[in-house]
Parts: structure tokens; C-alpha cells; sequence
């Protein structure tokens, strides 16, 4: 099974539309995962007329409207395997602003940064394979023998060229590739 993968694609904010070159990248995908920054309804809709079926996750910029009709998590099955779908956006609990937790602050300095894979593996239990956005970093690797896949940035935002992924899933196989918009 060929999947799409797509996130961050920040739109109205960072591009009018869809790029073209999506209808080239995307035409054999079986479905496509948006792992979240989608920021409108229109978008998915866009995706699911004008290529497959279409699940998606919510991300820190999308709209209020979107939220009400995407998880911010959520896992789906595909050829046998368990795939989790997250953004990826990491957040430590606000602890009130009391003196005591501004003075506890100060001294310990900023928090520690969490790695984004640490980060979405802890999210997930029994898949085998988590994808997510957020960082607009592109990354394929096995950790804890759970593939982690992340398609980059499809929007000019991101650190380099816009650009998508790929997954094929077999049920004894899973690889992934980039394709830039």
C-alpha cells in the first residue's frame, strides 16, 4: 500500500493552495496521512477530491473549526500494520505563576529540550510505525523497532524546497521517501 504523507502545510498563512506538483507526487498514493498545520477544512477537502481517502491529526496552528474534527492523535490500520498519526507539537504543563514557580524558573534555567522522536514514541503504544510533522525536518529511521517517519515541511516555511512523503507498508515490510514539491 502507497501512502501519502503531508503536513505543515500552513494554508492560507504560507502558501494560496496546494502546489501543483502534488498532483504528480501523490497520483498512485492509496490514501493520504496529514499530520497536522493543515490550518483549514478546505485543504483536506481539496486532498480527498482530488486524490483518496484523507485522515488527519490537529496541529498547534490549525483552526479552531479543523479542531473540532480532527484528533490531535489517533492511530489507523493499513496492510496489517498499526500506524500512529501525531503533529508532534511538545509543550511542557504550564505550572502557575505563583513567586515560587517564577523564582523555581529562574534558577534552573530553560527547560530541557525534548527530541521530537523521544517525544512521539512516548505517545504511542503496539504500532508500528508513527508519523509526524511539526519540526518541518524531514526524518526516516527506526527507534525502539517503531519507524518514525516525517515528511518535512510541504510549505515554503519549512528549512529547504517544500516537500512530501511517501510510505509503502507491506505487511512485512515499511520504507519511506521524499519527494520535493
Amino acid at each position: 500500500m502507497k501512502i501519502g504523507v503531508i503536513g505543515c502545510t500552513h494554508i492560507p498563512q504560507a502558501m494560496p493552495a496546494l502546489p501543483e506538483k502534488i498532483k504528480t507526487v501523490f497520483k498512485s498514493v492509496d490514501i493520504i496521512l496529514h499530520v497536522g498545520d493543515v490550518t483549514n477544512i478546505a485543504t483536506l477537502k481539496e486532498l480527498e477530491n482530488n486524490f483518496t481517502l484523507t485522515f488527519a491529526v490537529a496541529g498547534e496552528q490549525d483552526s479552531p473549526e479543523l479542531k473540532k474534527y480532527v484528533e490531535p492523535k489517533r492511530v489507523v490500520e493499513f496492510a496489517q500494520r498499526r500506524i500512529g498519526m501525531i503533529h508532534g507539537d511538545y509543550s511542557p504543563p504550564a505550572l502557575p505563576r505563583t513567586l515560587r514557580n517564577r523564582l523555581r524558573a529562574r534558577l534552573s534555567g530553560p527547560a530541557p529540550a525534548v527530541n521530537p522522536c523521544d517525544y512521539v514514541l512516548a505517545q504511542f503504544s503496539d504500532v508500528d510505525v508513527i508519523v509526524f510533522g511539526h519540526t518541518h525536518k524531514p526524518y526516516a529511521g527506526v527507534k525502539n523497532g517503531v519507524f518514525l517517519f516525517n515528511p518535512g515541511c510541504a510549505s515554503p516555511l519549512g528549512l529547504g524546497r517544500p516537500m512530501v512523503g511517501i510510505l509503502d507498508v507491506q505487511p512485512r515490510s515499511i520504507s519511506g521517501r521524499f519527494a520535493y514539491l
